[in-house]
């Protein structure tokens, strides 16, 4: 399934039977025509001798919706000056003559409270603009299932390694995917937070450094546009692999949070003293739990799930699983021959939490009977041990076997 982007006049760029090349992209895509995307909006950052650039929309006249560590020192968590912004608004490509775009300073940088710097959970934040645009709004929307056709849109790197900037908006195609698969396969996902996407089978497209902060849009007709945004570029894999899936925060878990932003700057001058910051509620999105160490002694393994302070509750499900690789050999004729071999996933452990945020719990699970047989017949060694599951963010851990289990072994996740 495709979807058709809709342009101005002739320009019309239709995706239908698209197949992505690996050329000028966001990863995989190509380039935006005039008329297209009329809310996009490029983020320049100026922080002394660096300069951050990440991607948005215009959500009404003074606001822009981009991602929260575009707004933040992840490791500080301090906000960053608005002085430092300017907004580019009004063209798909930023380097275009005076005359053709609406720059912007930024008078108010307002980061969701419920953003949590350890997990990426609600990775949004609005830049107030000094100067209002003419550009529309983008339509924001709740997310659609899983196989449907999205679209994913900015100004980020067309290929990991490349230097130069990228003058001219980017869109390729892309697919949503249901919850339980990007649990399994995305770092760092909530599935009541985040939406992961992923363009298969080829796998060609993604998003890359500089998207973050842009849309991940549906077709909508009804829209300026044509297309309605479901989600805010967050983060993906190292290297920006396209075979691994971008995630997004989900639009519809904050959606009140920048409606309410939204009402309450649109009489108010730029950057008022009289509005606080927490004027608007922003909501409590849950958090996601982290495995912090891991052992194994007398047949009973033991992890400890942490749950960050600076997010919501923890829920979910944690499992403790080994991938096995089991081949049948045989001597025929005085010669060692594979006869069958087989994948096994061998569940250590599997428990359900409920954490509140800041807490942990120690679970400790006896082995069954066969797990206990099984790592006793891999004998001595060091065995990687992936700790995941609902709301847990997919860690391995290195187990050092003995040789005996009741000897005990040790790892950290």
């Amino acid at each position: 399934m495709a979807v058709a982007l809709p342009s101005a006049a002739a320009a019309r760029p239709t995706a239908r039977g698209l197949r992505p090349r690996a050329q000028v992209a966001v990863i995989g895509g190509q380039s935006a025509v005039p008329g297209t995307f009329p809310w996009m909006a490029y983020i320049l950052d100026f922080r002394g001798d660096e300069v951050g650039q990440c991607s948005g929309t215009v959500i009404a006249p003074n606001l822009v919706l981009t991602a929260a560590h575009c707004a933040e020192n992840l490791q500080s968590g301090v906000v960053n000056e608005a002085s430092g912004y300017r907004v580019t608004t009004g063209n798909l490509d930023w380097a275009a003559p005076q005359a053709d775009v609406q720059v912007s300073s930024v008078s108010r940088v307002i980061v969701c409270s419920c953003f949590d710097r350890q997990t990426m959970v609600g990775d949004v934040a609005l830049l107030e603009l000094s100067t209002p645009t003419t550009a529309p709004a983008v339509t924001l929307a709740p997310s659609p299932p899983g196989g449907t056709a999205a679209v994913l849109a900015g100004w980020g790197k067309t290929y990991s390694s490349q230097q130069a900037p990228v003058e001219q908006l980017q869109w390729a195609q892309t697919l949503v995917q249901r919850p339980q698969w990007c649990e399994r396969e995305a770092s760092l996902f909530s599935a009541p937070s985040d939406v992961c996407a992923i363009y298969p089978p080829a796998h060609l497209t993604g998003a890359c450094e500089g998207d973050s902060g842009g849309p991940l849009l549906v077709a909508d007709p009804a829209a300026p546009g044509g297309m309605a945004q479901i989600g805010v570029t967050s983060h993906g894999s190292l290297g920006c692999a396209t075979t691994r899936p971008s995630v997004f925060t989900r639009v519809e878990a904050i959606s009140d949070w920048v409606s309410g932003w939204t009402q309450a700057l649109a009489s108010s001058p730029p950057a008022s003293a009289s509005l606080p910051s927490s004027i608007v509620a922003a909501p409590v999105l849950p958090g996601v739990a982290s495995g912090r160490s891991l052992s194994l002694r007398g047949g009973t393994i033991s992890f400890v799930l942490a749950c960050d302070s600076e997010g919501g509750a923890c829920n979910g499900e944690a499992e403790v699983s080994i991938t096995l690789r089991e081949r049948l050999v045989a001597l025929r004729a005085g010669r060692r021959t594979t006869v069958s071999a087989r994948t096994l996933k061998l569940v250590l452990a599997n428990v359900a939490f409920g954490l509140a945020p800041g807490g942990s719990i120690t679970s400790r699970s006896l082995l069954s009977a066969q797990s206990r047989e099984l790592l006793s017949r891999l004998g001595r060694g060091r065995f990687e041990v992936l700790v995941a599951g609902s709301g847990v963010v997919p860690r391995v851990a290195t187990l050092a076997l003995s040789g005996h289990i009741g000897a005990g072994a040790r790892g950290r996740a």
